[in-house]
C-alpha cells in the first residue's frame, strides 16, 4: 500500500510540473499577435526602441528627449531582445513574460525549500488573472516583483547581501518603490522574530551602492536634477499627494486583489483553520505580512493603479499551496464566479469579447465543479485552466481594443505619403505612433503634455528648442512634403492646416493626417 501511494504521488508530482511548464508556454501564446497599446505599451515600446536603435543604454529616450519617469532595466531588457528580433510587439512584450517565468521558477525553488509542493506554487502563480495580465504587457511590473520577491525570500532565508542586491536591480527597474516594499515586509517580521540583525550586510549595502551609482552617476551627469526629480517627484509626491492624478478610494485594490489572484486567494482561508508547527508558522506569519503590510502600504498610498499589488501574488501562491492538494473553497469560488458569469451576460452589453466572456465564464463553472468533487493534482489543474484560457481565447478581444488604442493602423494608411520631410504633429503625440513610424515626431505644444512624461511636463523650458510652440507652424505650414498629424476633433488646427492647402491622407478615431500638396 505504501508503494502504491508513494507511486501515485510521484505520478501527481510529474503531471503537476508537466502542467507548470505547459502553463509558461501558455503564457507566451499571442504574446505579439496585436499591436501595442497606449498610453502604456506605446510609450514604454518606443522608448526601449529608440535605445535600441542609438544602442545608448544609458539614457532612456522618448521622441529624443530624456525619459526618467522609470529606471533603465525593463527599457534596456526590451532593447537587447529588439536588436535580435527587430521592433515588434513580440520582442517589446518578451520581457516581461521572461521576468513572469523567472518568478515562477524563483517560487516554486523557495517552495522547495519550504516543504511546500513547488510545481503547484508555480501553477498558481502563473494561472493568476493579474499574473497573466502583466507577463503580456509592456511595463515594469513583472519586473519589479521578480525583484522583490527574490528580496523578500532572501530576508526569510537571513541572506541579507542577496536581498539588498535584489533590491538595487528593483530600484534600477522601477524606483525606490522596490527598497520600500521588501522592507516594511521583512522589518516587522525581523523584530517579532528578535533577529534584527540579520536585515543587516555590509557586503549588501556595498553591493546595493555598486549595482546602483554608476547608472545614476550616467544620467546625473547629464541631468544634474534628477534624483531630486526621482526621490521629491516620482516617489514623495506619488505617495503623499495626487499630484500626479493616480488616485483612488482606499478599497480601491481589494476587488483586484480577489480577482487578481483568482481563484487560489480563496484556497489560503483554510490555513487559518487548523494548529501550525513552530516552522510552519513563521512561514505563515511572513506571507501574511507580504499579502497585509504592502497592501495597507499601497491602499494608504496618494498613487494607485492595479499592478502594484502584482508583488503581492507570490505570496498568495505560496500560501495557497501549503494545502495545494485541499482546494475545495477556491473550486466552489471558482464554480460561483462562472455561474454569476453566464447569468449576468444576457444584462450585460459588451461590444467586443461576448463570445471570450462565455467560454471563459463556462470553464470556470464546469472546472470549479470538477475540483469540487475531485482532489490532488487533477483538481488543480482543473481549477487553472479557466484562467490559463485568457491568452488563448482573447486575441481577437485584444485587437478590437487596439483598434482604439493603437495607431499602428493609421501609421500603415500613412506610410505612402512618408518622404524626406518632417513629421510634425500638432498636439498630437502618442507611443505607439512613433513606435510604427520608427522616426521622430516634431510635437508642437505648449506642455508637452501629449507626451505623458512627468518628467518633460514640468521641464518643459528646458526642451524649447525640441518641443516647438504653436507659433512655429506659420513657418512649417509653408513647406511642401511634411506630414502634419492633428487630433481628429481639433477642429482650430485642422483648420488651420486646411487652409494651407492640406490633403487629408489618412483617418483613425483620433487623429488625421495631411500632406502638404507640391
Amino acid at each position: 500500500m505504501a508503494c502504491v501511494r508513494m507511486a501515485a504521488a510521484n505520478m501527481a508530482s510529474r503531471s503537476l510540473a508537466a502542467w507548470a511548464v505547459l502553463a509558461a508556454i501558455i503564457l507566451a501564446i499571442n504574446l505579439g499577435a496585436y499591436p501595442l497599446l497606449d498610453p502604456d505599451e506605446g510609450r514604454n515600446g518606443e522608448v526601449g526602441r529608440e535605445m535600441a536603435a542609438t544602442n545608448d543604454y544609458v539614457m532612456p529616450r522618448l521622441d529624443g528627449l530624456p525619459y526618467l519617469d522609470k529606471p533603465i532595466v525593463y527599457f534596456a531588457a526590451e532593447a537587447a531582445v529588439m536588436e535580435v528580433a527587430g521592433p515588434t510587439e513580440f520582442a517589446a512584450r518578451f520581457p516581461a513574460w521572461l521576468f513572469t517565468i523567472a518568478t515562477a521558477l524563483l517560487i516554486a525553488w523557495f517552495a522547495t525549500r519550504a516543504g511546500i509542493n513547488a510545481p503547484a506554487a508555480a501553477i498558481m502563480f502563473l494561472s493568476m488573472p493579474l499574473t497573466i495580465a502583466f507577463a503580456r504587457t509592456v511595463i515594469f511590473d513583472s519586473a519589479l516583483a521578480f525583484f522583490i520577491t527574490a528580496a523578500l525570500i532572501a530576508f526569510y532565508l537571513e541572506k541579507p547581501t542577496a536581498a539588498w542586491a535584489a533590491m538595487a536591480f528593483g530600484v534600477i527597474t522601477k524606483g525606490p518603490v522596490a527598497l520600500a516594499i521588501p522592507l516594511i515586509v521583512a522589518i516587522p517580521y525581523a523584530i517579532w522574530r528578535k533577529r534584527a540583525r540579520t536585515l543587516i550586510s555590509v557586503a549588501g549595502a556595498i553591493l546595493f551602492v555598486v549595482i546602483i551609482a554608476p547608472w545614476v552617476w550616467a544620467v546625473s551627469r547629464v541631468v544634474p536634477d534628477f534624483l531630486k526629480y526621482v526621490l521629491v517627484t516620482e516617489t514623495a509626491q506619488r505617495l503623499t499627494t495626487g499630484a500626479l492624478k493616480r488616485t483612488g478610494p482606499p478599497w480601491y485594490f481589494i476587488p483586484y486583489l480577489l480577482g487578481g489572484a483568482l481563484p487560489w486567494i480563496f484556497g489560503t482561508w483554510s490555513r487559518l483553520s487548523r494548529r501550525l508547527e513552530p516552522a510552519e508558522s513563521r512561514l505563515h506569519v511572513y506571507l501574511m505580512l507580504w499579502i497585509a503590510v504592502p497592501f495597507i502600504f499601497f491602499s494608504l498610498s496618494q498613487s494607485k493603479r492595479p499592478q502594484y499589488i502584482l508583488p503581492l501574488m507570490p505570496a498568495i501562491a505560496l500560501l495557497a499551496a501549503k494545502r495545494w492538494d485541499r482546494q475545495r473553497a477556491a473550486a466552489i469560488a471558482l464554480a460561483i464566479i462562472g455561474a454569476l458569469m453566464l447569468a449576468a451576460l444576457p444584462f450585460v452589453n459588451i461590444p467586443f469579447g461576448g463570445g471570450t466572456a462565455i467560454i471563459i465564464g463556462a470553464a470556470a463553472l464546469i472546472c470549479g465543479a470538477i475540483a469540487i468533487f475531485t482532489r490532488g493534482a487533477f483538481a488543480l489543474i482543473a481549477l487553472s485552466i479557466p484562467m490559463l484560457l485568457i491568452p488563448i481565447v482573447t486575441g481577437g478581444v485584444m485587437r478590437s481594443i487596439a483598434g482604439r488604442r493603437s495607431e499602428k493602423a493609421f501609421v500603415s494608411d500613412l506610410r505612402p505619403f512618408l518622404g524626406s520631410g518632417d513629421v510634425v504633429g500638432i498636439q498630437a503625440f502618442t507611443g505607439t505612433m512613433e513606435f510604427y513610424l520608427q522616426r521622430p515626431i516634431i510635437l508642437v505644444s505648449r506642455t508637452g503634455e501629449e507626451l505623458t512624461s512627468n518628467y518633460i511636463i514640468r521641464h518643459y523650458s528646458d526642451f524649447a528648442g525640441r518641443l516647438k510652440p504653436p507659433e512655429w507652424l506659420q513657418d512649417e505650414l509653408k513647406k511642401r512634403g511634411t506630414l502634419f498629424i492633428v487630433r481628429n476633433n481639433d477642429a482650430v488646427n485642422r483648420a488651420q492646416v486646411e487652409a494651407h492647402g492640406g490633403r487629408l491622407v489618412a483617418e483613425s478615431p483620433h487623429f488625421v493626417a495631411y500632406t502638404m500638396p507640391p
